[in-house]
């Protein structure tokens, strides 16, 4: 045994000679004088840290400071973990305004969050996502867990027209295994479903999952370590997810108390709680205070004032009795020991990116948990929820150096966690002042851009993809009696492969379904098409269709969109971009388009058709 413990000590000694200078020395921090919340459950304590390379090196009462170490000295504030925020939407901002991920990314940076999981992506999307955010030029962001979204025919997560790709859905166990067969090889941080039908009162209950078809998606994430959480605000969905063995019910039981059976339930199969409750504030409840304010990003402000000037609306007596059973829900699975974590349904209108994640811990304190009991729910209970507590969560050697330096004591006064002075990303120091500017500037986040080849869809391919390797996917217009859209790509005579669309419309007063053609990855970067002059394509069809170029920078409202006619036999189209207006007073930026969404339109209950081939920019 002595022989082995030798073996390993030199095995360690190799290893740190082994590495460079610059990982020896340059990626070396200290932080000293520290008071430190470690959320382990042990009191906070005074002593210094050691971030080597990435990682807690070392925790002590005192640490001699290495050669070439940076030297941070903390006197006078509390150290935490990296705090979590386990239910967001980065893609969309909480106010009116384009999508700008990067804004939202700072947004939790700047309020110690760095941690969090994102539910507003399709499969697609993951990949350019990771790429951005990682390596020597990525854009700053808090560590991302990247969900796919999984539902039922019917069901909340399918009603808003973004397709059958973004919201994959289930009704069978079979059904199931084939949606995660073609899901997890993206290799998803977590799969979200949503298993519960209800959806904050607007518009009648939507289909819930059955538990054979959730334990269906369960066993096989599980099976590739990937963690479940669903969307569940009942009692009975609550029962269900915990039968089928989900890691975390989101959002909380609003509509009945809790009672034994959902208890033994989730203790039996581990299952956490995440309740969200800043997404159900009424709005005479919700009051931003001067240190919430303090972090607000402008266009929050401007928001927040013009509420205030409109005054509290008054509450309907359904809401405030949700609240109330919310209220009450989380403080029984508090006493009843099930694990809590943080999340906060960011990017719903109000619920905003960072800030809420605060105001969510500051209401678990509100409702009985100590503060300490509150910074462990939103650090090490949500990285164990997340299957990452053995890497993060807690200040302990060996753990990834996610670190929020904090002026006060947040441990004793919640309030304090307002006062975020520094904050470490897997041991790198996160530039606050840069990403406050960034989260203010009414500019979008520059994103890399695609240079675009004159060829979009040619036919080349057999496997369903664009020449420029994206997957085309379907969109239509929202509610829960939306259209379809179908496509297929024919084999044709010489060996291309159109791609025919058949639409069914629904009961919508204007109906519509598009084939959107991704020019890029998932959409998420800009391409730039600015050398050349239009899209040409060759059509078959039976009317009048429209072409829509999807943007960064605009909303859907404001692409540029005209219109084009199709008949029986073959033709070619050329759409110069001169012929493209907008509904607003946007110019159209040709470096910034995302996709091209051929729209089919026609009348409720009826049905159309278009071929397209040889999809290029001339």
């Amino acid at each position: 045994m002595i022989r082995a413990l030798f073996a390993l000590i030199a095995a360690l000694v190799i290893g740190v000679t082994v590495l460079p200078a610059d990982a020896r020395q340059d990626d070396v921090t200290l932080i000293r004088n520290a008071r430190i919340f470690d959320a382990t459950g042990t009191p906070a304590f005074r002593g210094d840290v050691l971030i080597r390379g990435g990682t807690i090196a070392q925790v002590a009462p005192r640490i001699r400071r290495p050669r070439g170490a940076r030297v941070v000295d903390a006197k006078g504030r509390t150290l935490i973990p990296g705090l979590h925020d386990l239910h967001t939407h980065l893609r969309s901002p909480a106010y009116s305004a384009p999508e700008d991920m990067a804004k939202a990314w700072a947004s939790y940076l700047v309020n110690g969050i760095t941690t969090v999981n994102d539910y507003s992506l399709s499969a697609e999307m993951l990949e350019p996502i990771r790429a951005i955010t990682s390596g020597p030029d990525a854009i700053w962001a808090p560590h991302l867990n990247l969900a796919v979204r999984a539902g039922v025919p019917g069901g909340h997560g399918t009603e808003y027209g973004w397709g059958d790709f973004f919201t994959m859905k289930a009704a069978s166990p079979r059904a199931a295994h084939l949606i995660m067969d073609r899901a997890l090889p993206y290799r998803p941080d977590v799969v979200k479903v949503f298993a519960d039908g209800w959806r904050y009162n607007r518009g009648p209950d939507l289909n819930s999952m059955n538990t054979e078809t959730l334990a269906a998606i369960v066993s096989d994430a599980h099976a590739r370590g990937t963690p479940v959480v669903t969307h569940t605000v009942t009692l009975e969905g609550a029962k269900v997810a915990a039968a089928a063995g989900v890691d975390a019910v989101v959002h909380g039981i609003g509509d009945r108390p809790a009672d034994r059976e959902v208890i033994d339930l989730m203790r039996k199969q581990g299952t956490a709680y995440v309740s969200t409750l800043v997404v159900y504030e009424p709005g005479d409840v919700r009051t931003i205070t001067d240190a919430e304010e303090t972090v607000l990003s402008s266009p929050e402000r401007a928001r927040e004032a013009a509420r205030a000037a409109r005054g509290n609306r008054v509450v309907d007596p359904e809401v405030s009795s949700r609240w109330s059973v919310l209220k009450a829900n989380l403080r029984t699975m508090h006493d009843a020991g099930i694990p809590i974590g943080i999340g906060t349904d960011a990017g719903i209108s109000g619920v905003y990116h960072g800030s809420a994640t605060l105001r969510e811990i500051g209401w678990l304190v509100q409702l009985g948990f100590t503060p300490a009991e509150a910074l462990i729910a939103a650090t090490r209970t949500s990285a164990q929820i997340m299957g990452q507590g053995d890497d993060h969560g807690t200040i302990e050697v060996g753990k990834r150096a996610d670190l929020v330096l904090v002026d006060g004591r947040p441990d004793e006064d919640i309030a304090d966690l307002w006062k975020v002075a520094r904050v470490w990303k897997a041991g790198r120091e996160v530039p606050l002042a840069e990403l406050r500017a960034r989260r203010d500037d009414p500019a979008m986040t520059p994103l890399p851009t695609v240079r675009m080849p004159g060829p979009i869809l040619t036919g080349a391919r057999a496997d369903g993809r664009t020449d420029l390797d994206t997957l085309p996917v379907d969109s239509t217009d929202a509610g829960n009696d939306h259209s379809d859209i179908a496509f297929v790509h024919r084999d044709g005579p010489t060996g291309e492969h159109p791609i025919f669309s058949l639409a069914t419309f629904g009961a919508s007063a204007k109906p519509f379904a598009q084939l959107v053609l991704p020019l890029t990855k998932g959409a998420v970067l800009p391409a730039d098409a600015s050398r050349f002059t239009g899209i040409e394509f060759t059509a078959r069809g039976a009317g009048t269709y429209r072409l829509r170029l999807e943007s960064y920078g605009l909303n859907g409202s404001e692409w540029f969109r005209t219109d084009f006619t199709a008949g029986a036999e073959e033709q070619t189209i050329r759409l110069p971009f001169a012929a493209f207006a907008t509904a607003g007073e946007a110019q159209l930026e040709l470096d910034r388009l995302r996709a091209l969404r051929f729209e089919l339109t026609g009348e409720p209950g009826g049905r159309a058709w278009l071929e397209l081939s040889d999809v290029r920019f001339y």
